[in-house]
């Protein structure tokens, strides 16, 4: 007997189930994470043609030879040398393919820091995914993440690229920690420790793994003081233990550490700027407002710190007494430790350091107080399902307040990076008068000085030295500006100030002698003279000067010596061939004087052209 067909199912059912496919299909959260990214991509476009800057960015290129030369060798001094006071040889070896391929061309530089810093909201969605098992929560935090305005730092600087890149391997560490636990499969542990050592070897911050691996432990369950667990982590404590000793080895970071020690501040001082520092990397987390790339440390007022000192200890001392009231409930502890183990690092309980905190900083710390509020809403969901949803529509719309001012920060607050004078004048508006802003106000002079605006230079080194009176470089920068705008007086009074500060800087006598020269004082110009090469036997400059104190007295003999001396020391000064072509023609040495203005017109100096042209063609 054939058997019977099964029914068919009706057509409205099958269009449903297929428009049910498509929606999901639609609403698959790799399209929405995909979304995140192109908007951060959006939102950080405008840094990306960001100047090099002299807050850091252009020690690299100038300061280590071996970073615009790359070669094995150079890799070796990578991993063998400190950089900016930082053991730091992945970072830098990536400063060096970038200049390799683009040089100083700063659009790759600060590509290469954007995707570091998408490819990190890629890695948190997939660590917040298996920690929690919890999509949309890795989703939110991966969008937090890649929005926060305090994030900007770490992105649109081109020197805290360390911090995005320690960031990636040690996401990567924990994914295959997670995976490890799951699967307790050798290689996931294997590779656990290899993303551990390239995030150490990117910055030291990535010390903290082990503890928080630890945490990871607690939160799923595990027995912390098992064998298994123990003999687990003894390698990866270990690694941290060396690679803080390799940090600490560096003799510049201990100079810097002695020599610029705060020692106005008590121990009862600085646990007040301990407890400040936390509450104010929480409070920055709410409310990422008035951002800076430099916080200062607070001046006192007679023995006492501002008044916000005190009252962030109660507030730290407070919430640390909630976490302990909440400690059975993990979640919590999982949140509050991915925060403090993290931080806690980076806070100064020796304040050695021009800054008390740093954006940078909470670039992954906030990893846990992005989850803290999304655990706390899906459990008020689950228990109480009324009070949720009454206040569900305001949840969505104070949400979509917070995506949309964190965005309009972001695009604001890399305008703040764009060059020296934006960073400058951001760092001096927001900030008391105090010692450090005397280098703020310094620095931004230099910047002016670029661009020809000599006055507002001028405005600026003045500011400086009211901060700081004390600061010989900072009368020679103004000096120098003065120099420029032809005032002789005003910057023969700088150098004479420089001088009496710090007397052992050859450049100051340098400068000063040629203010002396065009003032017709030939003694003081030959004493100011002898005293720089005592210090500096190769400056050029001032055989140059001794040269034309010796034309003017018709000393010929030593004028050419003097200059032959100046050509010794730096074969293309071109000044000195052109000065010595002239004292050629005053010696009628006519094919003499003709080599040697050939010679200053091949090093493009135009006087040199000149008298070239004018005397030899």
């Amino acid at each position: 007997m054939r058997k019977k067909a099964p029914p068919s199912l009706p057509k409205q059912t099958t269009a449903k189930a297929e428009a049910a496919a498509k929606q999901k299909a639609i609403l698959h959260p790799n399209y929405f994470l995909a979304g995140i990214i192109i908007l951060v991509a959006f939102i950080y476009s405008n840094a990306l043609h960001g100047n090099i800057l002299t807050f850091d960015d252009n020690e690299y290129f100038s300061n280590y030879p071996e970073v615009t030369h790359l070669a094995w060798k150079s890799i070796k001094g990578f991993f063998t040398n400190y950089y900016v006071i930082m053991y730091q040889p992945l970072p830098v070896m990536s400063f060096a393919i970038n200049y390799h391929f683009s040089e100083l061309n700063t659009f790759p530089l600060h590509l290469v820091n954007l995707i570091f810093h998408l490819a990190n909201i890629f890695l948190i969605y997939k660590f917040i995914k298996l920690l929690t098992g919890n999509i949309t929560i890795a989703l939110i935090v991966a969008l937090l993440f890649g929005i926060h305005p305090m994030n900007v730092e770490a992105v649109s600087w081109i020197s805290a690229r360390s911090s995005s890149m320690y960031t990636f391997f040690y996401l990567l560490a924990l994914i295959y920690y997670l995976k490890f636990l799951k699967e307790q499969q050798l290689k996931n542990i294997i590779l656990t420790g290899l993303f551990f050592i390239l995030s150490l070897f990117s910055k030291a911050q990535a010390v903290t793994l082990p503890v928080l691996l630890l945490l990871l432990d607690f939160y799923l369950g595990r027995k912390l003081l098992s064998k298994k667990v123990i003999l687990e982590k003894i390698p990866f404590f270990l690694l941290s233990i060396l690679f803080g000793i390799i940090t600490l080895m560096n003799s510049s970071t201990m100079k810097n550490i002695a020599e610029g020690m705060l020692i106005s501040y008590s121990a009862v001082d600085i646990f007040f700027i301990a407890c400040y520092s936390f509450v104010f990397y929480l409070f920055k987390f709410i409310l990422p407002v008035n951002l800076c790339s430099i916080y200062v440390y607070p001046p006192k007022n007679g023995s006492l710190l501002p008044w916000e000192y005190y009252a962030a200890a109660i507030l730290f001392l407070l919430l640390l007494f909630l976490v302990y009231k909440a400690r059975r409930n993990k979640q919590v502890i999982l949140c509050a430790g991915l925060f403090l183990i993290t931080i806690a690092i980076n806070i100064q309980l020796i304040p050695s350091r021009l800054f008390i905190v740093a954006d940078r900083y909470a670039y992954f710390p906030y990893i846990g107080l992005y989850l803290l509020p999304l655990f706390f809403i899906i459990d008020v969901k689950e228990k109480k399902k009324y009070f949720f949803n009454k206040y569900y529509p305001y949840l969505i719309s104070l949400f979509i307040f917070y995506i949309a001012f964190f965005t309009f920060s972001v695009v604001k607050r890399n305008l703040a990076w764009q060059n020296d004078i934006s960073l400058l004048s951001d760092i001096i508006a927001k900030n008391p008068a105090v010692d450090y802003i005397a280098r703020a106000y310094g620095n931004r002079g230099l910047a002016y000085e670029k661009l020809n605006m000599h006055n507002e230079a001028i405005s600026d080194y003045t500011e400086a030295v009211k901060l700081k009176p004390d600061e010989g470089r900072t009368y020679y920068n103004r000096g120098l500006a003065y120099l420029r705008i032809k005032d002789n007086i005003s910057a023969l009074a700088d150098f004479n100030m420089a001088a009496k500060i710090d007397s052992g800087q050859s450049l100051i006598y340098s400068s000063r002698s040629q203010i002396k020269f065009m003032l017709n004082d030939m003694e003081g110009t030959i004493a100011d003279c002898k005293k720089c090469l005592e210090l500096d036997s190769e400056n050029i400059d001032c055989y140059n000067t001794l040269a034309n104190v010796d034309f003017s007295k018709k000393d010929y003999i030593s004028c050419e010596q003097h200059l032959t001396l100046a050509l010794k020391h730096k074969p293309d000064f071109s000044i000195a061939f052109k000065n010595r072509g002239l004292l050629y023609l005053q010696l009628n040495r006519k094919a003499d004087a003709c080599s040697d203005f050939l010679n200053g017109a091949n090093l493009r100096n135009e006087e040199a052209i000149q008298l070239y042209n004018q005397y030899c063609k």
